[in-house]
């Protein structure tokens, strides 16, 4: 009977251990799944607050295919990236039945107004370059300009709306535009490839309680910045008048992992022809 209880206690006792070390086991667990979900909400709640700032758009590429001498292209289109909406406007002269010139127009903004963190600006550009027909339908052009933009950006907290500041700045930008394409009265299709050389002008940094952003605005004005910008144009219509529809990737060459610019803009608009001789 006395070897009975006197066993009876030992498998109590192993019983408590038992029972001790899966409370202690499982008040562990709780307190890993704690800081893990935790820290799920800290990142989580980031990344909803925040707002790319994004300081270049690539924008529409002009390309108009010249075959001859006096032709005049003009077109408007509307256009989206990940972040920013805008107008494009642009049109080309054909000076010579070589030579070429060219201007642009964007207007563009980003982010929510009503939060204080958004971003809007203006650019301009002008361009100059030769273009020799091959065959009967295709074109190599190759196109060298310069631009400037203005941009005016505010800033809000992470944690709330509340403003931290505003930045304007401005940038000047030279670009090489080689195109291969075919055109004709009714449909025209292009391929295209921007080099882009951008510099920028902080002409006024008045963030405060935003660290991040003020530093990597600062950054921005301590280099020239590189983008590689492939495109593809599309043309259908008449000889006067066709519809646009053009998608351009952009890629930073300096640093990938920095997001300073859009990574793509697709647009679709009109384009007018004027002076092209019926073929």
């Amino acid at each position: 009977m006395r070897k009975l209880i006197i066993t009876g206690k030992k498998l109590t006792d192993c019983f408590s251990d038992f029972i001790s070390s899966q409370k202690k086991n499982l008040n562990q667990g709780l307190n890993k799944m704690r800081i893990i979900c935790s820290l799920i909400l800290i990142f989580s709640g980031l990344l909803l607050s925040s707002c790319s700032h994004y300081y270049y758009v690539p924008g529409a590429q002009n390309v108009p295919l010249f075959r001859e001498k006096n032709e005049l292209h003009i077109s408007g289109s509307y256009g989206e990236g990940s972040e920013t909406k805008g107008i494009n406007i642009q049109a080309a002269f054909s000076l010579t039945d070589k030579i070429g010139i060219m201007a642009d127009f964007m207007s563009a903004k980003g982010g929510n107004l009503s939060d204080h963190n958004y971003g809007k600006g203006n650019y301009f550009d002008g361009a100059v370059g030769y273009f020799k027909p091959l065959d009967k339908y295709g074109v190599f052009e190759i196109y060298g300009g310069i631009g400037r933009g203005d941009q005016y950006h505010e800033y809000s907290s992470f944690y709330n709306n509340q403003s931290t500041g505003y930045a304007d700045l401005s940038f000047f930008k030279l670009y090489l535009q080689p195109s291969f394409g075919f055109t004709s009265d009714c449909f025209d299709i292009a391929l295209s490839t921007r080099i882009s050389r951008i510099t920028f002008n902080i002409l006024d940094n008045n963030i405060s309680g935003n660290t991040d952003s003020y530093t990597n605005l600062i950054a921005l004005s301590d280099k020239s910045h590189l983008f590689l910008e492939p495109g593809i144009t599309i043309r259908a219509g008449w000889k006067s008048v066709k519809v646009q529809v053009q998608a351009v990737y952009s890629r930073y060459l300096n640093n990938p992992r920095l997001y300073i610019g859009e990574e793509y803009h697709i647009s679709l608009g009109l384009y007018c022809t004027l002076g092209k001789k019926p073929r």
